[in-house]
C-alpha cells in the first residue's frame, strides 16, 4: 500500500493536478479582488506586448521602453477624453430637443405619457420604488468610483511589474530551487498557461472590436444614424463580451434608430448587425481565434451563461479563456492533429 501510494505521489500528473487544485482553492478564496487580477493581468500583458516590441525593433532599454508604453498609454487616454466628453455633453443637451421632436412625429406619445405619470404620481408604492431606486443608483455610482479605481491600481500594478520584471523572475526562480519544487514548478507553468491563453483571447479580442466597430461606424454613417462617435465607443466595448456583446449593442441602437428615422431605420440597424455579425463569425473569429480557442458556437453560449453566474459580469470575459485553460490541461484536441509525410510512411 505504501509503495502504491508513493508511486502515486511520484507520479509527474500527481503533482500537477495537485498544483491546479491549489489554485482552483486560492482564486476562490480571492475572489474579491477577481477584477483587481485580470485587470492586472490585461495591462501587463499587453504592455508586455508593446515593451517587446519596442525592445525588438527599437533596441531600447527595458526602463525607457517601459516608461515610452505607459507614457504613450496615458497620452492616448488623456487624448480619447478630450474627445469623447464634449460630444456626451452635447449630447446630453440635445436630448430634450430629441425627444421634443419625437412627440411632434408621433403625437399619441403625449397623451399616453402623460396619463401614465398622472396614474404613477397617485400610486403610493411607486414613490416608495422611486425611492429605492434613487438609493439604488447612489449605489451603483459609488461601484462606479469603486471600479475607476480598480482600473487605476491595476494600471499602476502592471507598470511596476513589467518595470521590474528581471527581478521578479529572479524571486520567482528562488522557488524552483525550494525545497517544495515538485509543487511550485506545475504552479508557475499553470499560471503562466492561464495568462497566456487569457492575454491571447484579449489580444484577439481587442482585434476583432476594432475591425467589428470600423465597419459598423460605417455602416451606421451611411443609413444616416447621428452620435457615431458614442454609438462606436458603445460597440467597441460591447464587442468585448464574445457572441452576448452583439445582443447587447441592439438595445441602443435601435432605441436611438427609431427616435431619429423610426421603424425604416431600425431595420436598416438589424440588417448591418445581421451582416457584420456574418462576417464576423464565419471568417473574422475563425481566422483570428484559431491560436487561442476553437470553441463551437453553442458552447460557448452555454460556458457565457454558466460563467455569468458564478463570476458575475466578468464571467462574460473570462468564461471562454477559462474553458480553453482548461481543455489545453487536460490536453483536449479540438483541431485535427496533422500527420507529417514521416508519419504517414512509418503507418504504412
Amino acid at each position: 500500500m505504501i509503495e502504491i501510494l508513493k508511486r502515486w505521489w511520484q507520479n509527474p500528473l500527481t503533482t500537477y493536478y495537485l498544483a491546479l487544485v491549489l489554485l482552483i482553492i486560492i482564486a476562490w478564496e480571492v475572489r474579491d479582488f477577481l477584477s483587481l487580477t485580470l485587470f492586472t493581468i490585461i495591462f501587463i500583458y499587453l504592455g508586455n506586448a508593446a515593451i517587446m516590441g519596442i525592445e525588438r525593433h527599437v533596441h531600447l532599454h527595458h526602463l525607457w521602453s517601459t516608461l515610452l508604453v505607459y507614457i504613450l498609454f496615458l497620452g492616448i487616454l488623456v487624448a480619447a477624453f478630450g474627445q469623447i466628453i464634449p460630444p456626451l455633453v452635447s449630447e446630453a443637451s440635445s436630448l430634450p430637443h430629441t425627444l421634443d421632436a419625437l412627440i411632434k412625429t408621433y403625437p399619441q406619445l403625449e397623451t399616453s405619457v402623460t396619463k401614465l405619470v398622472k396614474n404613477l404620481s397617485q400610486n403610493a408604492s411607486v414613490i416608495s420604488n422611486g425611492k429605492m431606486l434613487f438609493t439604488s443608483g447612489i449605489g451603483k455610482l459609488s461601484r462606479l468610483s469603486s471600479g475607476v479605481e480598480t482600473v487605476v491600481l491595476a494600471f499602476f500594478f502592471s507598470f511596476i511589474f513589467n518595470l521590474t520584471k528581471n527581478q521578479l523572475k529572479t524571486f520567482a526562480h528562488a522557488f524552483t530551487r525550494s525545497r517544495f519544487a515538485g509543487l511550485f514548478v506545475p504552479m508557475g507553468e499553470l499560471i503562466l498557461k492561464f495568462v497566456h491563453i487569457f492575454g491571447t483571447v484579449i489580444e484577439t479580442q481587442l482585434v476583432i472590436c476594432t475591425i467589428n466597430t470600423l465597419l459598423m461606424v460605417l455602416g451606421l454613417w451611411a443609413i444616416g444614424m447621428p452620435s457615431l462617435l458614442i454609438l462606436g465607443i458603445l460597440v467597441f466595448f460591447l464587442g468585448l463580451i464574445p457572441v452576448a456583446g452583439v445582443l447587447i449593442s441592439l438595445i441602443p441602437l435601435t432605441a436611438v434608430a427609431f427616435i431619429t428615422g423610426g421603424l425604416i431605420r431600425v431595420l436598416a440597424v438589424l440588417v448591418l448587425v445581421i451582416l457584420i455579425h456574418m462576417f464576423e463569425s464565419y471568417f473574422l473569429h475563425p481566422r483570428l481565434m484559431a491560436n487561442a480557442t476553437n470553441l463551437p458556437i453553442f458552447v460557448t453560449f452555454i460556458t457565457l451563461i454558466v460563467s455569468e453566474r458564478i463570476f458575475g459580469a466578468w464571467g462574460l470575459l473570462v468564461g471562454v479563456p477559462l474553458v480553453a485553460f482548461f481543455l489545453d490541461v487536460f490536453d483536449v484536441q479540438l483541431k485535427p492533429k496533422r500527420i507529417t509525410s514521416e508519419e504517414l510512411a512509418d503507418k504504412k
